[in-house]
């Protein structure tokens, strides 16, 4: 009987892959959480801004707040993040809206000025 291309498999090699694999679930949670914490520390430290500077950054007192309630493994700037983009995009949305109702304003305006007739050449001049 001939062993050549066989591969013999103990009960023991899939429990090494198992615990390897634990043991990586294991690393990368404690990654990610060592990382988590650090960023609290970050939140700590940016909660010793005063309120002018939290503006700057695009950011308020109660973002901090809620970043901070989360759980302690989960991380608190995901929050900050997507607060400063709303904050952001809403800001330029109504500038594009101001910007295009002022265009629109104009145009209007343009087309309701009164129009008086020049008595020489008998057609109409815009008077604005």
């Amino acid at each position: 009987m001939s062993y050549i291309g066989e591969v013999r498999r103990t009960a023991f090699s899939t429990f090494g892959a198992a615990a390897s694999g634990l043991l990586v679930a294991v690393a990368t949670g404690s990654v990610q959480f060592i990382k988590a914490v650090g960023r609290r520390r970050q939140l700590a430290q940016l909660g010793e801004f005063d309120e002018r500077m939290l503006r700057d950054i695009g950011l308020t007192r109660s973002d901090l707040r809620d970043a901070a309630s989360g759980p302690i493994w989960q991380d608190p700037t995901a929050v900050l993040v997507v607060r400063s983009v709303e904050r952001r995009a809403a800001r330029r949305l109504a500038l594009r809206e101001a910007r295009e109702a002022a265009q629109v304003a104009a145009h209007a305006a343009a087309f309701a000025a009164p129009k008086s007739k020049d008595a020489s050449r008998g057609d109409l001049i815009s008077c604005g």
